[in-house]
């Protein structure tokens, strides 16, 4: 194996046996409104007292999850909005059981000051989800677009906890970007391994801006964090979020990168490139755990499998046998995948410190201190694949099913 991969008789073999899952194994098919259906609430979460929580961000894709079992615990939710008027954006999480007696909407920026204020004063919980995501921002926009906003919202949101004396812990959505290339050797293609100890030590303004942005970001709320003695800080670092999100919004990137692969841009070849990701319900668990458990502390990374890219679509065709989509069969070379990225809208350096590159996240300290039990990765990409051709944003795997689905639609209009 080199660092385009492994390759058997034209086909490529799948790395990651959890995903080769036949659809007649899982469960059935669970929608987006009922994330509670797929992952129900730990004791840890059902049992804790009913308190009021702060939640950033709301519309974004984890959060979304996040106030629903939030809610679903008795709790009061202080959610913080872009807009409280958006209608559009706001609406599923005013759909969530509970929301219409307990969700308070509050208008609220990263990069402004005092925002945040009403929706922390007197809240027991923070949990900081909001943050741009973005791998595809030009160097000489990176400070703006995405470095600013996450640090100054640090700045912003914990400045707002040091002004309200109820707030006992924040919990910090952080990234594996904050996680992984921390030594010379892991910035160098192969397979590396990684755990809570591990820091992003290559990114830069100019170098995969994005995990430069979420490294400065939760190094900042540890450092604030130390000053003070009154409030805990626990960081949540996922993979790649896949899964039903509970936001009606469709511009996320992990959205984007099952919409890409379900529409065939996978095939017939694809980078040899690892891919961890988990699902969104985990991630919701994870910050609801990590908020009141009484083992919480530190980091924690979360990744239900370490998976690579080709995995996905080959896991496609083995759920929808018949479907409209093939596997690659072979690898793009390394150097073909960095000349041609301008094209696909990849950023070079993103190239650079992913192609060649297999992660492997030890995920042992969130399962054993918070019991945390990851979602099938295969139920992960169904549910999800599922949820988007519902929402008409891809076509059915299955062109019977698809046929169906547009004419429901049809009538519906």
């Amino acid at each position: 194996m080199g660092a385009n991969g492994p390759e058997e008789s034209g086909l490529l073999k799948p790395f990651t046996p959890l995903l080769a899952q036949p659809a007649e194994t899982l469960p059935p098919y669970t929608p987006a409104s009922e994330p509670l259906a797929r992952v129900p609430l730990y004791p840890e979460e059902a049992s804790a007292a009913a308190t009021r929580v702060a939640v950033t961000g709301a519309t974004g894709y984890v959060a979304g999850n996040v106030v629903a079992r939030l809610l679903a615990a008795g709790h009061i939710v202080h959610a913080t909005v872009r807009d409280p008027y958006n209608e559009a954006a706001v609406a599923p999480l005013k759909a969530l059981p509970g929301a219409a007696e307990r969700l308070k909407l509050f208008k609220a920026d990263l990069l402004s000051e005092g925002s945040f204020d009403g929706a922390v004063s007197g809240c027991e919980y923070v949990l900081h989800t909001a943050s741009p995501f973005s791998m595809n921002v030009r160097p000489s926009q990176s400070r703006a677009l995405l470095i600013e906003p996450a640090v100054r919202g640090v700045d912003n949101v914990l400045a707002a906890v040091e002004r309200s004396p109820s707030v006992k812990r924040v919990v910090l959505t952080s990234s594996i970007a904050a996680v992984v290339l921390s030594t010379p050797e892991q910035a160098r293609p192969g397979t590396h391994y990684y755990d809570e100890s591990s820091w992003n030590n290559a990114a830069s303004e100019s170098v995969i801006p994005y995990a430069y942005s979420k490294t400065l970001a939760e190094k900042r709320a540890w450092e604030l964090c130390k000053q003070q003695s009154r409030w805990s800080l626990v960081t949540i670092c996922p993979g790649l979020v896949l899964g039903p999100p509970v936001s009606s919004r469709s511009d996320s990137e992990s959205i984007r990168l099952v919409t890409r692969m379900m529409r065939g841009e996978m095939w017939p070849a694809a980078p040899w490139a690892g891919l961890n990701f988990v699902d969104v319900r985990d991630v919701a668990a994870a910050h609801t755990l990590a908020m009141s458990h009484p083992k919480a502390e530190g980091r924690y990374i979360l990744s239900s499998c370490d998976a690579m890219l080709h995995d996905l679509p080959g896991a496609v065709s083995r759920l929808y046998p018949g479907g409209r989509l093939a596997p690659p069969r072979f690898f793009l070379p390394r150097w073909l995948v960095w000349l041609v990225a301008p094209l696909a809208g990849l950023p070079r350096d993103v190239v650079q410190f992913s192609v060649g590159f297999r992660c492997v996240m030890n995920t042992a300290k969130v399962q054993n201190q918070l019991g945390l039990r990851f979602v099938a990765p295969a139920l992960t990409l169904r549910d999800m694949i599922e949820d988007l051709a519902a929402r008409g944003l891809i076509a059915h795997p299955k062109p019977a099913v698809a046929a169906h689905v547009l004419a429901a639609a049809k009538q519906q209009q």
